[in-house]
């Protein structure tokens, strides 16, 4: 007779809170239980794998505490490593924020047709305000790298995100044209324009540039 497999999910499995002063133990948001001392956590929430962890680990070094004493140095424990992630979740979204801004401000100078070079001066604007309105953000808005090789890498990467949001739309086509025309640039380079028009399925017509192509000689 075939046997089910045990899972640890179908035990229900659930956090002690004796647990916390007695083996110096807390919760995480993704159902574990970490040490407050090692910071390392434990797989599967049981007593027997907590006690062991504590036993192998700590009890040398922290079975002096009882009574309030434990108390307090589990509160202490608590509040530190709830400061540490708090900082590490802020530097988070902050690194977040700075990317984003950063390829919102690349992708207007793209579009704009603007030089690469002119996000040095971008970014002297920006710190030039900042200093006068919210000095306590300088470090921040300081982190936002708008160098001239940055910009370039950064258009890039929009450029190859762009490329491969076309080729997936255009594997859905039913029918599709393509269009051709010639532009210059800055420097007086003709460059060629191709266009792709194309209908999916449920009738829906997508219009978008493909590639640019520079042409170093004749455009004949």
């Amino acid at each position: 007779m075939a046997t089910k497999k045990r899972k640890v999910d179908d035990e229900c499995r659930i956090f002690n809170k004796e647990w916390r002063e007695k083996y110096f133990f807390g919760e995480t948001n993704d159902q574990k239980a970490s040490c407050l001392i090692s910071n390392e956590s434990v797989a599967v929430v049981k007593e027997y794998n907590i006690r062991h962890h504590y036993e192998a680990k700590h009890l040398s070094t922290h079975s002096k505490y009882s009574g309030k004493l434990r108390s307090e140095k589990f509160e202490s424990m608590k509040r530190s490593l709830e400061s540490q992630r708090n900082f590490f979740t802020k530097k988070f979204v902050e690194n977040e924020s700075i990317i984003r801004v950063r390829c919102k401000i690349v992708n207007k100078l793209a579009e704009r047709g603007k030089p690469f070079t002119d996000g040095n001066f971008i970014k002297e604007c920006m710190m030039e305000a900042v200093n006068d309105l919210c000095p306590e953000k300088a470090n921040m808005f300081g982190c936002i790298s708008l160098s001239a090789s940055s910009v370039v890498r950064r258009i890039e990467k929009l450029g190859e995100n762009t490329q491969l949001q076309i080729h997936e739309k255009a594997k859905k086509f039913l029918w599709y044209s393509l269009a051709m025309d010639k532009s210059s640039d800055l420097s007086r380079v003709s460059q060629l324009l191709v266009f792709i028009c194309g209908v999916k399925c449920n009738f829906e017509i997508i219009e978008e540039m493909a590639p640019v192509c520079s042409i170093h000689g004749t455009t004949t």
